[in-house]
């Protein structure tokens, strides 16, 4: 009978230090705190394609499209709900913004796609000749240039960007069906952004398949790197650092493209990365600016190790749902109509800010339970040579028994969709170090950390797409 209550204690520590890894389960809902109005005193008053919380909640900046003119602007807000809180001003007031410091001359915006935050400054990704990145500090009720900006030595034009709390910028390349789009990789705390105002990438990566980069992340050290392909679905995971670069991380597998009626299709595009909970959150629509496929407009929350879906903020619903079944139509402060969701910050309390592209809004979205907070644990895979293996084949792991970390060796024979996928002794998914990753011919290695588990046997898994291999292993504590 001791024996029984033993085996139970320890099936329970071991259940329990799962829980602690794969604590994934969202408890409440989205709902809207509210909704700019529109084309009122308190909209954005026109196209509006991108949105950037700044320092506190209820204070966050839109970048606007007036597309009649082709001007672009930047609308302010602090303090804001549905029907105030927006700057008066000139960058409010739907002026052509532009950047000038000094005897320096003025730089217009010119078809910038999207804008960042860093506390109280903004990062505006600009496509004038340079393809500048312009930086503006948002005062209490105006948005005022700063003295920084830099010009990317770039000849393709940007897109999405993204600012860390460490000051690392990263901005994607527009590319195409038959150009990779590229992640340049700066530091605006570098005395080129005050003087000079140009500078080669700390980075570059180009990205492994053809197509339109529209969204990227990162989390607050610069550590792991998001972008999305809007193109074919894809969102790659990085891991490094700005000093030694980065390389994908085969863990993570988003690779979707989401129905929307017969001729169109949606896909991935605004990011943003939630520290502390560790929560991916992507903007999910169809090709912004071309088609108004008001019914689909959505925004997925993914654990960032595997790429899986772990809750949905249904945009499109949330409007008709309040608008009478209507898509195309506004309920004024709560639902924005003509849903196109392309970009999400995500401000200091934890809240969801979008867009509505065609709505000419901005939304606020707070959730009623408790997010979940999800152990990093991404990994990265090293080819060991160059030899070409005749089988498909996974070593055991070593050192066997372990404590906390131990090696798995594993051998492509052609390119295939690896999963390598760690199991307890009775079949319940801890996590998957490999999550469908593209692996062409050769060896490699992966290293599990364990630290996190109770002492025990479990089962490591591999498959090809085809056939699958399971080996045991021990950690001893």
């Amino acid at each position: 009978m001791r024996k029984f209550y033993i085996f139970i204690a320890l099936s329970l520590s071991i259940l329990l230090s799962f829980s602690t890894i794969t604590a994934q389960t969202f408890d409440g809902e989205w709902t809207t705190a509210y909704v700019t109005d529109d084309d009122n005193t308190n909209g954005t008053n026109q196209r509006t394609m991108s949105v950037a919380a700044i320092t506190g909640q209820n204070n966050f900046v839109a970048l606007v499209s007036r597309s009649s003119n082709e001007s672009y602007y930047l609308v302010g807000y602090r303090d804001a709900d549905s029907s105030s809180g927006r700057f008066d001003g000139e960058y409010g007031g739907g002026i052509q913004s532009f950047w000038a410091v000094g005897f320096e001359p003025a730089i217009y915006f010119r078809k910038p796609m999207e804008l960042a935050s860093n506390g109280d400054q903004i990062f505006v990704a600009n496509n004038d000749d340079e393809h500048n990145i312009l930086v503006f500090d948002v005062l209490a009720d105006e948005i005022s240039p700063n003295s920084k900006r830099l010009a990317t030595t770039n000849s393709d034009s940007l897109w999405a960007i993204d600012v860390n709390d460490s000051g690392h910028v990263f901005v994607t390349t527009q590319g195409n069906d038959s150009v990779s789009s590229k992640v340049l990789v700066y530091d605006s705390n570098d005395s080129e952004w005050s003087s000079g105002h140009s500078a080669e990438p700390r980075q570059t990566i180009i990205l492994p398949d053809n197509g339109l980069a529209e969204g990227v992340t990162s989390n607050s050290d610069g550590t792991l790197l998001y972008v999305s392909n809007k193109d074919n679905g894809k969102i790659y995971a990085y891991t490094g650092n700005i000093t030694d670069g980065y390389s994908l991380a085969p863990s993570f597998s988003y690779d979707r493209l989401d129905y929307v009626d017969s001729a169109n299709v949606a896909g991935p595009l605004g990011l943003s990365f939630l520290d502390g909970n560790n929560i991916l959150f992507v903007a999910v629509d169809s090709d912004p600016l071309e088609i108004n496929s008001y019914w689909f407009g959505r925004m997925y929350a993914l654990n960032p190790n595997t790429g899986e879906i772990l809750d949905t903020i249904d945009v499109a619903e949330w409007n008709a749902s309040h608008n009478n079944g209507a898509y195309d139509n506004h309920k004024g402060g709560i639902a924005s109509g003509f849903t196109s969701t392309f970009s999400i910050s995500i401000d200091e309390n934890k809240n969801v800010y979008s867009q509505s592209y065609y709505g000419w809004t901005v939304e606020k979205w707070i959730y009623s339970g408790t997010l979940p907070t999800i152990d990093l644990t991404i990994t990265s895979v090293e080819k060991t040579d160059n030899n070409l293996p005749t089988n498909f084949t996974v070593s055991q792991n070593y050192p066997n028994p372990f404590n906390p970390s131990t090696t798995i060796e594993f051998a492509v024979t052609e390119r295939a969709p690896i999963t390598l996928a760690i199991y307890s002794i009775t079949g319940e998914l801890i996590t998957k170090l490999i999550n469908g990753a593209e692996f062409n011919t050769g060896n490699y290695k992966v290293s599990f950390d364990a630290s996190r588990l109770a002492s025990g046997t479990y089962i490591y898994s591999i498959n090809n797409g085809v056939s699958t291999i399971s080996k045991k292993m021990t950690l001893l504590k």
